[in-house]
């Protein structure tokens, strides 16, 4: 099991997790570009019930590329992303890696949606690059 915790800049959304970690990727989809702000975003997936939030994060909900929905949860006060929820894999949330206090746990695995990465991005060469999402 891995315990970790993490929040939002202003504080008023935060979370602990008690749980084993899925998978960590950095994801160069035009949406998490788009959420973010950067040329992409790195995800470190648990289950969600080894996720627990304190105070009352809002979200917003949109279909992705691949058709499935995603819903992002956000803090409504400072606007940080902190979380996203993808209809097709049941049981998991994403946390925004740069909310993770503990800084040490987060590991890329993979790096997916490659095909609209940032040309000028760089990439870890040693991690598998994947187009799309891999199945």
């Amino acid at each position: 099991m891995t315990q970790f915790s993490g929040s939002c800049l202003c504080g008023a959304v935060s979370y602990e997790a008690d749980c084993e970690i899925q998978r960590v990727v950095n994801c160069q989809c035009l949406d998490c570009q788009k959420a973010t702000g950067s040329v992409h975003t790195t995800m470190v997936f648990v289950p969600e019930d080894g996720l627990k939030i304190k105070g009352y994060p809002s979200s917003y909900t949109h279909t992705a590329d691949s058709g499935s929905t995603m819903t992002k949860r956000f803090c409504s006060s400072c606007g940080t992303q902190l979380f996203s929820i993808n209809s097709r894999r049941a049981g998991a949330v994403g946390i925004r890696a740069g909310t993770i206090s503990q800084k040490h746990i987060i590991t890329p695995q993979m790096n997916i949606f490659c095909d609209s990465a940032v040309p000028s991005t760089p990439m870890d060469d040693r991690l598998p690059k994947y187009p799309k999402m891999p199945a």
